[in-house]
């Protein structure tokens, strides 16, 4: 009994770690076009337009026991990073987010830099290459398949099995051309599909 109340209270006492990462395609909206990367507080607008009724208002903390559920498609709070989805451009500087993954609620804000919104093809660029690839865990077997061009019905050249990483080299399109060494300790090269032609997004940076 008393070994169990003390693994009862270790479970409880732990601090909460509530990052966010997406693990399945159906984490990302398809009518994503990139993220927007939130700082400290954070004014959410009906319209393009800072005369328009503000919806919601956030202070971000980067506490996890106070970071809001179902709001970022990127959260580490250690590093007081916050990514969020972005659905559509507007003029001067504004971009349209989902502020709510479970309603799918949108919402207008305004970026104050240029790198505060990163559509997907320099986000990949960015992080991607940093930190490399990993395939979405429901993502078609199919995907693991790499092909000797960014096209569907090229050469197949190879598959990933259990690779641990996968390197990003380019953005082409909805492919990436990717190196990563398998199983076999065999390093292998070639085009995967990192995106789908519907938006569904099969392979996302493995960031850290």
């Amino acid at each position: 009994m008393k070994k169990f109340l003390i693994i009862f209270l270790i479970m409880f006492t732990l601090p909460v770690f509530a990052d966010t990462l997406p693990y399945y395609t159906n984490n990302i909206p398809k009518s994503s076009i990139g993220v927007f990367q939130t700082g400290e507080t954070l004014n959410i607008y009906t319209e393009p337009d800072e005369k328009s009724h503000i919806i919601k208002t956030y202070d971000f903390s980067y506490k996890p026991e106070t970071m809001p559920d179902g709001v970022f498609c990127v959260l580490l709070n250690e590093r007081k990073l916050g990514l969020m989805y972005v659905t559509d451009i507007g003029d001067d500087n504004w971009v349209q987010i989902i502020y709510d993954k479970h309603t799918g609620a949108k919402g207008w804000v305004m970026t104050e830099d240029r790198m505060q919104f990163m559509p997907w093809r320099n986000f990949y660029n960015l992080y991607g290459r940093k930190y490399g690839l990993r395939i979405l865990k429901d993502a078609p077997d199919e995907i693991s398949v790499l092909h000797a061009k960014s096209e569907d019905f090229s050469q197949n050249l190879d598959k990933l099995k259990y690779v641990k990483q996968i390197k990003l080299n380019l953005i082409r399109g909805n492919w990436a051309l990717v190196s990563a060494m398998d199983i076999d300790k065999v390093v292998k090269t070639g085009y995967l599909k990192w995106r789908n032609t519907d938006g569904t997004i099969y392979a996302f940076p493995n960031i850290k």
